[in-house]
């Protein structure tokens, strides 16, 4: 199994709240793997389509001013919000935020990609923003998303001392396993195992399930980190979510399948659940099929 060890760890901003927590989580990820960090900020910068041509003569030339600004905002951005001293590369580009992030992490092999999302709780809404639901369908590269947390006063201490790796015994369940556990000992982290078992069983049952689920986890993980495994019964995204405010955990780790819809790609329901849901912040390990 190849050891999730990014490089080069890229973090979008639009400058808002949830972005900016995203941004302390990149730093805190990339000074532990001691990885280099990008903040990117894109933007059309385009006149409208119904301006005349005198119109747009005027708005290019403020336009291009605004180029100009964003570039200096962003600097200031990261240096009120990481520090004076803050390592960290930044980008201003002229793109679609989500074609931006897309390209920009192929182009400079990001080994992670950290971004805030927008929303509040509620199994009834609709709680990830467009520009992270379309980079999670399009990328092949983990992405950590940041969300709202009920009762969150502000980014004052981040932890990740208590993470979660649902896994359904799958080829990309392994895979997130790896980088969960990678997460896990660069953090001296506890890594809770979960297994959800949506049919009924019996006592018997759930005493082999849970040799299985131990079995499973590959013998040169072990010496890696704190393994707890847990055995639950229910619709698996509840029971994850539910495990993850029990605990009070810091990250979930999970795997997710890209198929093939049409001209673009899905990811499964329990997945976008977990993603949309979680109270805490979520890394999506992807893989194509």
């Amino acid at each position: 199994m190849e050891k999730f060890q990014p490089k080069l760890v890229l973090c979008p901003t639009d400058f808002s709240e949830m972005a900016t927590l995203a941004l302390k989580y990149g730093k805190m990820i990339s000074a532990g793997f001691e990885a280099r960090m990008l903040v990117l900020f894109a933007d059309r910068f385009e006149p409208p389509p119904y301006f005349t041509a005198s119109q747009e003569n005027k708005l290019i030339k403020s336009l291009e001013r605004s180029r100009k600004a964003a570039v200096a905002h962003l600097i200031r951005y990261i240096i009120e919000n990481l520090g004076e001293g803050a390592q960290v590369d930044s980008l201003v580009t002229e793109d679609r935020p989500d074609q931006a992030i897309l390209k920009t992490a192929e182009a400079r092999h990001a080994g992670l990609i950290v971004m805030g999302t927008h929303g509040r709780s509620g199994w009834g809404r609709i709680m990830l923003g467009s520009v992270a639901e379309r980079v999670l369908r399009e990328t092949d590269r983990p992405v950590l998303t940041v969300g709202f947390k009920e009762g969150m006063s502000g980014p004052s201490s981040l932890s990740l001392k208590k993470m979660i790796c649902p896994v359904n015994y799958s080829n990309v369940s392994q895979k997130a396993l790896g980088h969960a556990a990678a997460m896990a000992e660069r953090f001296n982290a506890e890594l809770t195992v979960i297994h959800a078992i949506e049919s009924p069983s019996d006592p018997q049952e759930d005493a082999k399930e849970m040799d299985r689920l131990c079995a499973w986890i590959p013998h040169d993980l072990r010496p890696t980190c704190n393994f707890k495994e847990v055995i639950r019964k229910g619709n698996a995204a509840e029971e994850i979510i539910d495990l993850a405010a029990s605990m009070d955990a810091d990250l979930i780790a999970l795997g997710a399948q890209h198929k093939r819809f049409w001209d673009s790609t899905v990811i499964g329901t329990t997945t976008m659940n977990v993603i949309r849901h979680a109270p805490c912040p979520v890394l999506t390990v992807v893989q194509k099929i």
